[in-house]
């Protein structure tokens, strides 16, 4: 007795012979490829890239989707990091920025399984405002220009994580020096040197 699976797929090759067969895989193969190409031609897409003109030839800019035209910066009058940090101190001057806690007393606990631990006690925060962080700020450019340093010299600061590495971190901003800092965290060693 004949399975019914195999009388039809006797019957589809019998009737159309080879060349029917490869005409179909084609036709199978093509005709979604063909109308794939043709559906998204007519998709309507936003330009993401501008024309412009770099260093004299022509160019394409990509842009944000969101964004309708091309950023020049991202707050306008802000070119640098010096500048945008110049701003948001203007802007907040008065609101706190860097809080920092004093070190009431260090104790050593020991654990249940012999290992150390260093215990800090730590007072209330102290805050500094962006205005009073950006005139010591400033302060600290001005020291690196009176010590010597100019634009072709570097500065390394070496400094646990607290408010001061920042602080002299955007006095080199101010007076463009490259900077190159270690970051120390206490218990577990420095970092590597970051630019």
């Amino acid at each position: 007795m004949e399975k019914i699976g195999d009388s039809v797929d006797a019957s589809i090759f019998k009737g159309h012979g080879s060349y029917g067969i490869m005409g179909a895989v084609v036709v199978a193969v093509l005709v979604p490829l063909v109308l794939s190409v043709i559906l998204v031609g007519k998709k309507n897409v936003k330009q993401r890239a501008v024309p412009v003109q770099v260093s004299g030839e022509a160019g394409l800019a990509i842009r944000n989707a969101r964004s309708a035209k091309l950023v020049d910066v991202p707050w306008e009058g802000a070119t640098t990091m010096a500048a945008l940090f110049e701003q948001s101190c203007k802007k907040h001057s008065r609101e706190r920025f860097l809080g920092t806690r004093k070190l009431i007393s260090r104790d050593f606990v020991t654990a249940s399984d012999g290992r150390k631990f260093e215990k800090l006690h730590l007072g209330e925060y102290q805050w500094e405002t962006y205005g009073q962080v950006f005139d010591r700020a400033c302060n600290f450019a001005s020291g690196l220009v009176k010590l010597g340093h100019d634009v072709d010299t570097r500065v390394a600061i070496f400094s646990e994580t607290r408010a001061e590495w920042l602080i002299a971190f955007q006095g080199c901003f101010r007076q463009n020096i490259s900077c190159c800092y270690y970051l120390c965290f206490p218990r577990r060693g420095c970092s590597d040197p970051l630019t």
